[in-house]
């Protein structure tokens, strides 16, 4: 299994390829649609994302347990320093272990049936690997449940981000990141439901590369941590505790925002808002906290 490793640790600039990559699968190509109905829901036996960052690209289709990149290419391709960029792109992602394979707009919308064909062809002449660690021997359950908390302190001069949403308020939570204390609680769920530590290990708070991170790259990479392990997101139901603001007229844009990063249907995450009757450190308005369970499943 070939470790994940992000080129750029600017939590702003892989913010920015997160939104890129999130218009691109709202605005596909007919090709790209076209594909997408036979690569999702593991159709083809393996779990593929689409419009998903590898790095610093943005790939159209991956299976990252299988490490396949499929790329859809238009008519632009064939300029001589796209066809460049091109190359350039497949080198680098090779030296990470995929494989990239490519096809025209014309070649899926006129023989379809050939190009799935071919992909499921490699996906079976690939070496499937090991089994993974989180699906090892006595731990061959394909369903897994796991159980998130987390807590910060409420200061002044620091935004509330919850969910990944700013929300206004006279205080915000203070952190190491930027302590969104519902994406840690449930990255911390996901984490453990396939036995792979807790956000504290993979980003620890003594790091200058986590330093106000944006705390919706961690839960993408948690998310991807996970297809590599053989893992995928059934649905997550969190609560956050919090004496004010009021925030149950947010949840609709969290739950959208969270769904967006975890490549979900926003139908598949729940978010609850609560108070502690005015009782202990929330009560006081001392801090929020919040916890998560989550269910996840095997997508080998």
């Amino acid at each position: 299994m070939v470790k994940r490793k992000y080129e750029t640790s600017d939590s702003l600039d892989y913010k920015l390829l997160l939104d890129n990559a999130r218009r691109q699968r709202e605005n596909p190509t007919e090709a790209e649609a076209l594909m997408w109905k036979y690569l999702s829901g593991d159709k083809l036996g393996e779990h593929f994302r689409r419009q998903h960052p590898i790095d610093n690209y943005i790939a159209d289709f991956v299976c990252l347990r299988k490490q396949l990149v499929i790329e859809i290419d238009g008519g632009y391709h064939e300029d001589i320093d796209q066809q460049k960029r091109d190359d350039f792109r497949t080198r680098e992602l090779a030296k990470k272990g995929f494989q990239v394979i490519r096809f025209t707009n014309e070649e899926v919308l006129a023989d379809t049936d050939r190009v799935v064909s071919d992909i499921s062809q490699i996906l079976n002449n690939k070496e499937s690997g090991s089994i993974p660690p989180s699906l090892g021997e006595g731990q061959g359950v394909g369903i897994r449940v796991g159980m998130g908390f987390d807590v910060h302190r409420l200061v002044e001069g620091r935004d509330l981000i919850l969910g990944g949403i700013r929300i206004e308020h006279s205080l915000g939570l203070l952190g190491h990141s930027d302590a969104d204390v519902l994406i840690h609680a449930i990255a911390d769920a996901l984490l453990g439901a396939a036995n792979l530590r807790d956000i504290g290990y993979h980003f620890p708070d003594t790091s200058d590369d986590t330093l106000n991170m944006d705390s919706k790259v961690i839960l993408s990479r948690v998310v991807d941590l996970l297809d590599e392990h053989g893992w995928e997101v059934v649905n997550v139901d969190a609560t956050v505790c919090a004496e004010r603001p009021k925030l149950n007229p947010h949840i609709p844009a969290m739950q959208q925002c969270l769904s967006e990063v975890m490549n979900t249907h926003v139908g598949n995450i729940s978010i609850k808002a609560t108070t502690t009757e005015r009782l202990g450190f929330t009560g006081r308005q001392e801090g929020i906290s919040a916890y998560a369970v989550c269910l996840i499943q095997a997508c080998r």
